[in-house]
């Protein structure tokens, strides 16, 4: 004959390691998505660093166009002024993005040394 066995006794077993393993798996979850989203933060940060990079590269082109056409004129014509304007503002955007990617450096490591 075969003995009965009491599945009573392990599924309280079972169930106190399911609860366990559920919340280790939530946790770890947790932190995953937190290290997602500051990828993903820095990966933005990197893309507006390159495009404004990128913006200012097509401006030195255009304004150096814009120069030859007026043929060193030290009157500045419309266009060269829009040129410039945007030059200048791309360039506080830039400082901007890496200010404050520095101050979050600095910020985390603050964070750490505590």
């Amino acid at each position: 004959m075969t003995e009965k066995h009491d599945f009573k006794k392990d599924w309280e077993v079972a169930k106190k390691q399911l609860i366990k393993f559920s919340q280790e798996a939530a946790n770890l979850a947790k932190k995953g998505e937190k290290e997602f989203i500051k990828l993903s933060q820095k990966s933005k940060v990197g893309v507006e660093v390159t495009k404004a990079n990128i913006r200012k590269e097509q401006l030195y082109y255009l304004i150096g166009k814009e120069y030859s056409l007026t043929r060193g004129s030290r009157a500045r014509s419309v266009k060269m002024k829009k040129l410039l304007e945007e030059f200048d503002k791309v360039t506080v955007k830039k400082v901007k993005v890496v200010k404050k990617v520095k101050a979050s450096h600095a910020k985390k490591k603050v964070n750490k040394s505590k």
